[in-house]
């Protein structure tokens, strides 16, 4: 992470670790397919294997459509945290924000949620070294801010 004016959340270690996984989840899924439809009547298996299909497809979709839509842009100059999704547009200025809190800290991603003075909660999912994302915003929150969290 750079200490530039601007710079973005990533989640490629999300990624690399769904492309560790899906095989996995698709071979279980695959093996599952083959009991049910040896064990059960076929025309219900074959129903809902296609039923569990569709959501194992649509679940990997989101995740995927998630970490590569989903951009999160911090800048210096601006004292902000600009915020895109899906056509969704929030700009949160960094002397806003009371608390900031990490799903897991010290792991290669989590999530980053973001309370502001007003109360409105802003999540971060899947987010790479989650511990210097937490570490840059509140080097960037006013010191009264720090002090008083």
């Amino acid at each position: 992470m750079k200490k530039d004016s601007v710079f973005n959340i990533t989640r490629e270690k999300h990624l690399d670790h769904m492309t560790r996984v899906v095989p996995f989840i698709v071979g279980a899924y695959a093996i599952q397919c083959f009991f049910i439809t040896k064990m059960g009547p076929i025309s219900f298996a074959v129903d809902g294997l296609i039923f569990m299909g569709i959501c194992l497809v649509v679940m990997i979709g989101c995740f995927i459509g998630y970490d590569l839509t989903h951009m999160v842009t911090f800048h210096e100059d601006t004292f902000s945290i600009k915020i895109k999704w899906l056509g969704y547009e929030q700009s949160v200025s960094y002397e806003e924000i009371t608390s900031v809190e990490i799903s897991e800290p010290g792991v290669s991603f989590a999530s980053v949620h973001v309370t502001t003075k007003d109360g409105k909660n802003y999540g971060f999912f899947f987010v790479d070294d989650a511990d210097k994302v937490k570490a840059w915003i509140d080097e960037k929150r006013s010191p009264k801010m720090q002090a008083a969290a």
